[in-house]
């Protein structure tokens, strides 16, 4: 593409650099098509697969189409996604890309989630898709897209959310790639299971104490939990099972 476009203070259309008339009309014959195209096939796609992850996965496919066919560098994706957002779409992309607009576009997590295997894709809710994609850390090692394709049953929201901080917390400081596959799978699932140890231990606390105070600090109980888990894990030499959870369980809710 080589030049990128914006919106100014008065909100005219601004062009970066120095262009010729003739690279002007270029920019404005590409945003006048995209302006036809992605309201088009976000509704095409709404219509077939309403707001599921395959509105995105699909959505994504044809980013990739537009990315070769007016040769977007990857320097450049982050702006082109932008302009869509700005210019294109008839939707109301609201969600905060804050700090890390990089990692945390929409379009750009529709074009990273349609790198991936369809069979891939449905294991996991958008939301949860979001979650991984936000984090970097976590999908630092590719492996972790094959372990997703390797699930055989839906992880529940909260799972998954304790998932990732869990996952995130161990990867501190972390070498993966000495790990074999199974090796890395079998952690994977480790903490998964912390994590579902978590959410039953919890709500049972909750019915049998529903006055305590320790109800209402959930989160941070949470994040002791996770990290009594792997203390005592290294302490024990032993790797993350039911007796560490509960254990880890008890001394998070003293």
């Amino acid at each position: 593409m080589g030049h990128i476009v914006s919106i100014d203070k008065d909100g005219h259309l601004a062009y970066e650099g120095l262009l010729s008339s003739k690279e002007k009309a270029t920019i404005d014959e590409i945003l006048d098509a995209l302006k036809k195209e992605i309201p088009q096939i976000e509704s095409d796609l709404n219509d077939k697969y309403g707001k599921s992850v395959l509105y995105k996965y699909y959505l994504g496919k044809f980013l990739a189409e537009q990315l070769k066919k007016y040769n977007i560098s990857i320097a450049e994706r982050r702006k082109f996604w932008d302009e869509i957002k700005t210019f294109a779409t008839n939707e109301k992309r609201v969600r905060n890309e804050g700090a890390n607009a990089e990692t945390r576009s929409f379009y750009g997590q529709c074009y990273n989630l349609a790198q991936l295997d369809e069979n891939t894709v449905v294991q996991l809710s958008w939301r949860q898709w979001q979650d991984i994609f936000d984090r970097v850390g976590n999908r630092e090692d590719k492996r972790i897209f094959q372990w997703i394709g390797s699930l055989t049953d839906k992880i529940r929201e909260d799972d998954w959310r304790e998932f990732e901080k869990g996952l995130h917390l161990y990867l501190k400081k972390k070498d993966t790639s000495v790990f074999s596959d199974d090796e890395l799978f079998e952690i994977y699932d480790s903490i998964l299971s912390m994590g579902k140890f978590w959410r039953t231990a919890f709500t049972k606390f909750s019915k049998e104490h529903p006055t305590s105070a320790k109800i209402k600090t959930k989160a941070r109980r949470s994040k002791k939990y996770q990290a009594e888990c792997f203390d005592l894990s290294r302490k024990l030499h032993h790797p993350l099972d039911e007796k560490i959870f509960a254990s880890a369980f008890e001394a998070a809710m003293k």
